[in-house]
């Protein structure tokens, strides 16, 4: 009679815990099916808001190099940011026979020496390059440069530091002569 009891109160016990779960489980599935069916209406009202960006982005000019490329007004005085953290001064642009001749002077606004610096010039689709050897901080290194071509009439000219090496031992981060740690304490007084 003991076994009959407990067995009983067992299977009592199973049928409630599979309703529970099935009512668990139907609760879920409705969360479900009200989330996949907001999500099926946020996508199609992104559709033609997608399309219309894709279209967008066809649209685009297809000059990108000037992304890569910083754009210099060859017309303009003053500094002029170039595409590698470089800025550009004294531009003067001059015909060269059918190319054109380009002066002016390269800055360094960073704390660090650079060697072997190349630079690309681009003049409508026409690019030559030229290396300045030793580019310190803050010093405007002069350059001269032949691209062919004439001067483009907008005088728009595309910079870019197509690369360089660092050199660290001439910049400010060298080590002091003597071999002691840092004292903070006499930095900070």
């Amino acid at each position: 009679m003991a076994w009959r009891r407990l067995w009983s109160l067992l299977l009592f016990v199973l049928v409630l815990a599979s309703l529970g779960a099935s009512a668990y489980l139907y609760r879920t599935l409705r969360q479900e099916q009200s989330a996949r069916a907001k999500l099926e209406a946020e996508v199609a009202a992104i559709g033609p808001r997608f399309d219309q960006f894709k279209q967008a982005v066809r649209d685009v000019d297809r000059r990108l190099s000037a992304t890569v490329f910083q754009e210099v007004d060859l017309s303009a005085t003053g500094w002029q940011p170039i595409a590698g953290g470089f800025y550009v001064i004294d531009l003067a642009a001059s015909p060269a026979g059918s190319n054109t001749r380009l002066t002016g002077k390269v800055i360094n606004p960073t704390s660090v020496t650079h060697d072997s610096v190349q630079v690309s010039v681009r003049l409508d689709d026409k690019k030559a390059s030229f290396t300045l050897a030793h580019l310190p901080p803050g010093v405007a290194q002069p350059f001269d440069v032949t691209v062919p071509g004439a001067i483009p009439p907008d005088r728009r000219a595309y910079f870019a530091v197509e690369g360089s090496t660092i050199s660290f031992s001439s910049s400010s981060t060298r080590k002091r002569p003597g071999g002691e740690p840092v004292d903070t304490d006499k930095l900070l007084k």
